[in-house]
């Protein structure tokens, strides 16, 4: 039975227009790289997931992943870009997710690697409320898959725990290695070779409600 589930912020609960892979999509054609928009996400989350503390990914790693040469010309271009994600939206499913978990006894933390538009997107959007803490890497200094800013959130929502998100190599893997439940939410199936995913927060009522 878990006492609290942890949620992520970025492609689970919120979506952007356009999002970060999305325009480097862009400048990879500009410089003459048609890339799938599956491959530029699954290379940059990757090179993302080699960090555990908050500092930029590193880009040469992210070209490295797609089999790009990383010249000096292309890496200035990504560097110099404001390749942060656009405007964001609430995905349909999230309010009755969010709902179904508020009216259990069920901590609800928001675990994000985060920047400080995050907290800001929150109170926008309304969706603070819902949270009984927020476990926001920017302010920590930690991030996920390290197995610090799982502790933290145990540390707010207690244990067991369930986090759910949308990149398996920092949500999922960095979960499990932190011996908490994951559900992989893969909304744009980024992952088709993994079977044991959700596509909605829908799917997840059910998963989640029978173990409250």
């Amino acid at each position: 039975m878990y006492r609290a589930i942890f949620v992520d912020f970025g492609n689970t609960l919120v979506g952007f227009k356009p999002a970060f892979y999305e325009k480097l999509q862009t400048i990879l054609r500009e410089h003459g790289y048609d890339v799938d928009i599956r491959r530029v996400f699954r290379a940059y989350v990757k090179a993302m997931a080699v960090n555990n503390y908050s500092q930029p990914t590193d880009i040469k790693e992210f070209l490295y992943n797609l089999n790009i040469p990383p010249s000096d010309r292309l890496i200035s271009h990504i560097r110099g870009s404001d390749i942060r994600d656009g405007e964001a939206f609430i995905y349909d499913d999230v309010m009755e997710f969010l709902e179904t978990i508020r009216s259990t006894n069920t901590k609800l933390i928001l675990l994000s690697n985060s920047s400080p538009r995050t907290k800001k997107l929150l109170e926008e959007l309304g969706l603070v409320k819902y949270f009984d803490d927020l476990v926001l890497s920017h302010e920590i200094g930690i991030v996920k898959p390290n197995p610090k800013i799982f502790a933290i959130a145990i540390s707010k929502g207690g244990y067991p725990a369930l986090h759910i998100g949308d990149i398996y190599e920092i949500d999922y893997v960095g979960a499990r290695r932190s011996y908490v439940d994951a559900i992989l939410l893969d909304r744009y199936d980024f992952y088709p070779e993994i079977k044991e995913k959700v596509r909605n927060l829908r799917e997840i009522i059910p998963m989640v409600t029978k173990n409250l």
